[in-house]
């Protein structure tokens, strides 16, 4: 059993690690395919950021075809972790202080966990995680609390903190009942995160240490 009972749960894309180049390079390779006449904007682009893939494919392809295409997506994805993908600046030291001290650690995210799995080995990130919950151990995703509140019931707790770089993250927290640390570092308009008043904005991941002592010194 841990010593800690405040269970850490992160986002994995945009929050632990930067992959925000490998997605927006698989969508592009993904539609120079499936739909070569459209151009994507910038803005469409950055609404691929976050949502699990069926639901943004689903915006422009027929039912039919979004199994096939997500085949396809996943397949470049998966191929080109190690050229796209970064871990973020103070992530390693931060999740090894964290472990040390006992806390229970999670990953939730809107990737299937065979495929988060990968960027987690790739950067030696496994053996910090006690639980990773993809989207294939729930029924439903982010804003949902469903991920979160499956965290806190592994671990018998209610106290928990959700950290990621999405308005989605911050709202499943919320909707959870948990703390919430919004990422300084999103590729979207940090506002999108400000103006849902998280329990703290981050500018790096070990500011996250400084916040959690100070919930410990509060209890």
């Amino acid at each position: 059993m841990n010593r800690k009972r405040l269970v850490l749960m992160f986002d994995l894309d945009g929050t632990l690690l930067d992959t925000n180049g490998l997605i927006l390079t698989s969508f592009r390779h993904t539609f120079a395919k499936y739909l070569p006449e459209k151009e994507l904007t910038e803005e469409e682009l950055l609404t691929f950021l976050g949502p699990p893939l069926r639901d943004s494919f689903a915006r422009y392809f027929e039912k039919q075809q979004l199994e096939e295409i997500i085949d396809y997506y996943r397949v470049f994805n998966h191929n080109n972790h190690e050229k796209y993908v970064t871990v973020y600046p103070t992530v390693p030291e931060t999740l090894t202080y964290f472990k040390d001290q006992g806390y229970p650690l999670a990953v939730v995210t809107t990737k299937p966990n065979s495929a988060a799995q990968i960027g987690l080995d790739l950067f030696g990130l496994t053996p910090y995680f006690d639980l990773l919950i993809g989207l294939d151990k729930v029924t439903e995703t982010k804003p949902d609390p469903e991920g979160i509140l499956k965290c806190m019931q592994h671990f018998g707790t209610a106290g928990g903190i959700m950290t990621g770089d999405s308005t989605a993250d911050i709202m499943a927290g919320k909707n959870a009942g948990v703390y919430t640390a919004g990422v300084k570092w999103t590729f979207k308009p940090v506002e999108l995160l400000t103006d849902l008043s998280p329990d703290v904005m981050l500018r790096e991941m070990r500011d996250l240490i400084p916040f959690v002592e100070k919930l410990e010194q509060n209890k």
